[in-house]
C-alpha cells in the first residue's frame, strides 16, 4: 500500500469542509453553549438596566412637565392680577416694540461658510490674583529669554 493509503484512516481534526469540522463542534460544544448562555444573561441584564433607565427618564420628564405647567399657571395668575390691578390706558409704545423685534432678528450674525473653527476660549476659573501671578511669571520668563539672547 502506498503511504497516502496508510494514512487515509487517520481523522484530521484540523481539516475543514463546507459543513465545518465535526470534531471541533463536538469538542467545543459545551464551551460554545456556555458562551451563548453568558451572552444571553448579559443581554438580559442590559435590557433590565435600559428598562429601569427608561422608567426613570419618563418619571423625570413627567416631573418637569408638571413643574412647567405649574409655573405657567402661576405666571398666568400673576398676569391676570396685574391686568386686574393696572389702570386701563392706551399704550402707544407697543407698536414701536413690535417694529424693533424684526430688526433684532435681522441683526444676528451671518453663518460663516466653509470650515469655520472657533478660536480658543479663555478659561474663566482663575481669580484675579492667580491671573496677575501668571502674568508676572510670564514677564519674568520673557525678561530672562531676552537677557540670554543679548
Amino acid at each position: 500500500m502506498s503511504e497516502g493509503a496508510n494514512k487515509s484512516y487517520h481523522f484530521n481534526s484540523n481539516m475543514r469542509t463546507n459543513s465545518g469540522s465535526k470534531s471541533t463542534m463536538s469538542n467545543n460544544e459545551d464551551s460554545y453553549l456556555r458562551a451563548l448562555e453568558i451572552q444571553e444573561r448579559k443581554q438580559a441584564i442590559i435590557d433590565k438596566e435600559l428598562e429601569k433607565q427608561r422608567i426613570i427618564d419618563e418619571a423625570e420628564k413627567a416631573v418637569v412637565e408638571v413643574k412647567a405647567r405649574q409655573e405657567a399657571e402661576a405666571k398666568a395668575a400673576q398676569a391676570e392680577e396685574k391686568a386686574a390691578n393696572a389702570p386701563v390706558a392706551v399704550i402707544e409704545g407697543a407698536p414701536a416694540a413690535e417694529e424693533a423685534a424684526p430688526a433684532a432678528v435681522l441683526a444676528t450674525k451671518p453663518v460663516p461658510s466653509g470650515n469655520f473653527v472657533p478660536g480658543p476660549i479663555p478659561r474663566n476659573d482663575f481669580t484675579s490674583a492667580e491671573k496677575s501671578a501668571m502674568l508676572k511669571r510670564a514677564r519674568a520668563h520673557a525678561a530672562e529669554v531676552a537677557k540670554r539672547k543679548s
